[in-house]
C-alpha cells in the first residue's frame, strides 16, 4: 500500500477532523498518530505502527528514552467514529501548529498531516534543485 495524494479539511469546534475517504480503506480501523521532528503529523497503519514502536523500543536503554518519550510518549491511538472522524490530541496539534485547517499528504507507507498555513510554506519553499539531485542520487 502506498499513501498518495493531498487533501484538505477543517477541525470542528469539537477538535474533530475527517479523514480523508481516499485514506480510510487503507488505514484500517485502528492507526496511530504521532509527531515527528519537523512541525508535522505521522499516521502509521496499526502494522507499519508496530513495526516502529518495536523498533524504538529496542533501542539501547541509554539512547532510548528521549526518543521513546519523544514518539510514542506523545502518540496518539486512533478509532474513527461511523463518519471517518478522529479528536486530535492537543499536545499533537500544539506540536503542528494546527489551528483549524489541515492538509493531509501521503508520503508512502505514512500519511503527514500539516497544519494548511505550514503546508503553504513548505510548499512555496521547495528546493527543486535539492530535490532533483536526490532523486538522481538514488535513480529516481
Amino acid at each position: 500500500m502506498s499513501f498518495v495524494g493531498s487533501f484538505h479539511h477543517s477541525l470542528d469546534a469539537k477538535k474533530r477532523v475527517f479523514i480523508p475517504s481516499k485514506f480510510r480503506e487503507d488505514l484500517g480501523n485502528v492507526f496511530y498518530i504521532t509527531r515527528k521532528f519537523d512541525v508535522y503529523l505521522s499516521v502509521y497503519t496499526e502494522a507499519e505502527w508496530e513495526d516502529y514502536a518495536e523498533k524504538i523500543s529496542s533501542l539501547p536503554e541509554a539512547d532510548a528514552a528521549s526518543v521513546q518519550e519523544f514518539l510514542l510518549g506523545a502518540a496518539q491511538k486512533c478509532v474513527p467514529d461511523a463518519s471517518g472522524r478522529i479528536i486530535l490530541d492537543d499536545i499533537l496539534m500544539k506540536h503542528a501548529k494546527i489551528d483549524k485547517n489541515v492538509v493531509f499528504v501521503g508520503s508512502g507507507k505514512q500519511i503527514r498531516i500539516f497544519a494548511e498555513e505550514e503546508w503553504q510554506k513548505r510548499e512555496q519553499s521547495r528546493d527543486y534543485d535539492s530535490i532533483r539531485a536526490t532523486m538522481s542520487k538514488y535513480g529516481l
